[in-house]
Formats: structure tokens, sequence, C-alpha cells
């Protein structure tokens, strides 16, 4: 049987459908050699804006992480 898809998510998809090769689920006509080479977009363009906090809770937040690689720091040396 054969059926067309749209990937709406093409590194997320490429995944799965690697894995559902792997096990013998599907077979791949070709391999997504363009969804490996694209670029990975940044992490700050991909979460940028995803906590959605008000000034204070962002502060707070800042200063929670701040803390944090500071005892990581102290904890190494």
């Amino acid at each position: 049987m054969i059926v067309n898809i749209e990937v709406l998510r093409p590194e997320e998809a490429f995944n799965l459908l690697s894995h559902m090769a792997r096990f013998g689920l599907i077979r791949l006509d070709s391999p997504c050699e363009n969804v490996a080479a694209a670029p990975a977009a940044k992490l700050s363009e991909r979460f940028a804006g995803a906590l959605r906090l008000s000034d204070g809770k962002y502060e707070a937040f800042q200063n929670a992480v701040r803390e944090g690689r500071l005892e990581w720091a102290r904890d190494i040396c």
C-alpha cells in the first residue's frame, strides 16, 4: 500500500520514520538527505517567548538561572 503524506515537522518526522524503517514497518524509497542537511534553527529562535512570563516572573526566573549557574561553578571549582 502506498500513502502520500505532508510532513509538517521534518526533523521529528524523519526520526520517527527512520525508527519505523529500522523495525521493518515501512520502507523509505529515498532517504531524507534534505532534512538532515537543513540547518537547525538556533534554540534562542525556536524558544523565544515560549515562557510568556510577566516582567516580575521573568526577572525571578533569570535570577534563579543565574543563581544555579553560580552554584554549579562553585561546586565544580
